[in-house]
């Protein structure tokens, strides 16, 4: 199994946060010029906690197809009450369909953003608690984006994420990509047993990455 991952990636283009600007046609300019403003927030307020960007917007970064309006974020719920104060926001515990946690969700220049304190996602047949996943958070990756190092969880997690939420197109997309570019077999098999996932989801995984095309 390969196991070349790259864990720099070109910069990609960035703007004001604090200022004014005219969104781009293409919702990617929008979350970059975003981005390099907003991350420089999230450090201040997380200090040593940890934090990533994650989903599609992780995805894209790292060179992999992925789109949505969305930028959302991963951390404790002690950086989810800071910022709440920081940016006059509230927070609220809350549950969806697959994901639970404390959570802010706020505009910026039109991009929805949303911070996710100590989630658990919930997948048809078992749950993830990245806080959970000492191996997930020593494995983030720096991408450059305007100058400021946003910390994207990678893609090995995206996809065993992606598996055990059952979220097909995302494994397609991040299949892709792993396959031309290379994966940390090693770092998959610490994911998968530390994240205590089934045999089931194990297997499912490495089928996406060996199977046939």
């Amino acid at each position: 199994m390969p196991v070349n991952k790259l864990r720099h990636h070109p910069p990609f283009c960035s703007g004001g946060f604090a200022l004014a600007f005219d969104l781009q046609p293409d919702p990617a300019e929008a979350q970059d010029e975003v981005l390099s403003r907003l991350v420089r927030v999230i450090q201040e307020a997380a200090g040593d906690d940890p934090w990533a960007l994650v989903g599609a917007g992780a995805v894209r970064l790292q060179g992999a197809e992925a789109s949505s309006p969305n930028l959302e974020f991963l951390t404790t719920e002690g950086v989810v009450a800071a910022l709440s104060d920081m940016l006059g926001v509230s927070a609220e515990w809350g549950r969806g369909a697959h994901l639970a946690s404390e959570r802010l969700h706020f505009l910026r220049h039109g991009v929805p953003v949303f911070v996710f304190g100590d989630p658990v996602f919930h997948g048809p047949y078992e749950s993830l608690s990245p806080r959970e996943v000492p191996s997930l958070w020593d494995a983030r990756v720096r991408v450059d984006v305007g100058g400021v190092g946003v910390l994207c969880m990678p893609l090995e997690w995206e996809l065993v994420l992606a598996v055990v939420l059952s979220a097909t197109s995302r494994q397609h997309a991040l299949r892709d990509r792993m396959r031309v570019h290379g994966y940390d077999s090693r770092l998959i098999v610490r994911l998968l047993r530390e994240g205590r996932v089934t045999h089931d989801t194990e297997e499912a995984v490495w089928a996406v990455l060996e199977g046939g095309r």
